[in-house]
């Protein structure tokens, strides 16, 4: 069975109520009309003789015929009406009747006619949202940029038109990540590969390899493909939808210092000091995965941190929850690329990055973590050069 349309169902609706007020008001009417002033006219002094010359009863009704009705009164016993009574009765009940009559007509009136005005005021009521499910219906996935009309109003139509223009917007944004992602991800993949294609080449046109060509061209396949593995387990990291655990008791001060212990190589090379502010906090999370989002902010403060630099890790605990600061003394981002460095592929000196390294995730794939971890990631320059960021967690004890 094909589902009524929204008009016709305000409509039956409206018809149903118009029924039962309807219904309603001609039984109580009725009932008024009979006991408010039916009941209280035969108790009055009737002059019969008027009543027939005005010709308000009927002539065939006589006095002997009124002399011998007769009603059980109020004791058991029989009343006998008077004639004036008998004729105020005949009359009364052909007016009563005729009441009834036109009441009941009346009241079938005004449900079809309230439920055919509504009908028709509905279908103008309800234009405005027809005209929108068009507009609608003819924006595809390719047309995100068109917008809806969305009048002058002010109404609900209005909004619900501004609150799917918003809508749109939110998907147009997301659309065009997934395609810059898509678009990044493939540049990177395509960058190590064609080093490794142009170095095979190479080779081959060599009539006569000699073995450190051999070896030159084996390092340049093995650190490319290093490179390939990276950026895809980095891929995998930040587009990876599973659930994470979220049992494990993560103790910072502990995984701060295993943290700095996997990149000393690089903190020595740079020559770099790290102090570490003892907190003592402890949370419950999954360990692995806000190791390596640490791990991130800190190896960003180790790679783009100059030589002889510091770095700061402080902890530190709120009414909300806690809060941890990296702070480098590197050379710093730009302050109207802060908002874009956690965006996947994102570099805010381009040249600079590809000469150290990276491709761009490390910052994005911090902040999926932590946010999925219900905390929140952001950067802003130091004090007098280099970046600080700043983590907030909830504070979730362990069970």
């Amino acid at each position: 069975m094909k589902k009524l349309s929204l008009r016709m169902r305000l409509t039956l609706f409206t018809m149903l109520l118009l029924v039962g007020v309807s219904v309603i008001f001609t039984l109580s009417t009725i009932y008024n009309a009979q006991f408010s002033y039916v009941v209280p006219y035969l108790d009055s002094d009737i002059d019969f003789k008027e009543l027939e010359v005005s010709g308000n009863i009927d002539s065939s009704v006589t006095a002997s015929q009124a002399a011998s009705a007769d009603v059980p009164d109020e004791a058991g016993g029989y009343e006998l009406y008077t004639p004036d009574q008998m004729a105020a009765m005949t009359v009364m009940s052909s007016s009563t009747a005729q009441f009834n009559s036109i009441s009941l007509w009346i009241m079938l009136a005004i449900i079809l006619g309230g439920g055919l005005l509504t009908y028709f005021l509905l279908g103008r009521a309800l234009k405005p949202v027809r005209d929108l499910s068009a507009r609608i219906e003819g924006i595809t996935e390719h047309e995100l940029s068109l917008r809806v009309d969305e009048g002058k109003a002010r109404d609900e139509i209005s909004s619900l038109a501004h609150s799917f223009n918003t809508m749109l917007s939110r998907l147009a944004k997301a659309f065009s990540g997934r395609k810059r992602f898509a678009s990044d991800a493939a540049h990177e993949l395509k960058t190590p590969l064609a080093a490794i294609k142009a170095n095979i080449d190479v080779l081959q046109l060599s009539g006569d390899p000699t073995a450190e060509e051999y070896r030159r061209t084996i390092r340049v396949v093995q650190k490319q493909t290093s490179r390939m593995i990276r950026l895809v387990d980095d891929l995998f990291a930040i587009s990876s939808q599973r659930d994470y655990d979220f049992s494990d008791a993560v103790d910072f001060d502990s995984l701060f210092s295993d943290i700095t212990a996997q990149l000393a190589p690089r903190i020595a090379e740079k020559k770099l000091s790290v102090h570490i502010e003892p907190g003592g906090l402890v949370t419950t999370g999954n360990s692995v995965m806000l190791t390596r989002a640490f791990s991130n902010l800190i190896e960003n403060a180790v790679k783009y941190n100059v030589d002889g630099g510091k770095i700061d890790i402080a902890s530190s605990a709120g009414d909300k929850g806690y809060t941890f600061t990296i702070t480098d003394t590197g050379i710093g981002i730009p302050q109207e690329k802060l908002e874009h460095i956690f965006d996947p592929f994102y570099r805010a000196d381009d040249s600079r990055s590809r000469k150290i390294g990276g491709a761009g995730l490390g910052l994005a794939i911090a902040k999926d973590i932590i946010r999925r971890h219900g905390g929140t990631v952001a950067a802003a320059p130091g004090k007098k050069t280099g970046t600080v960021f700043t983590v907030t967690l909830p504070r979730i004890p362990a069970e």
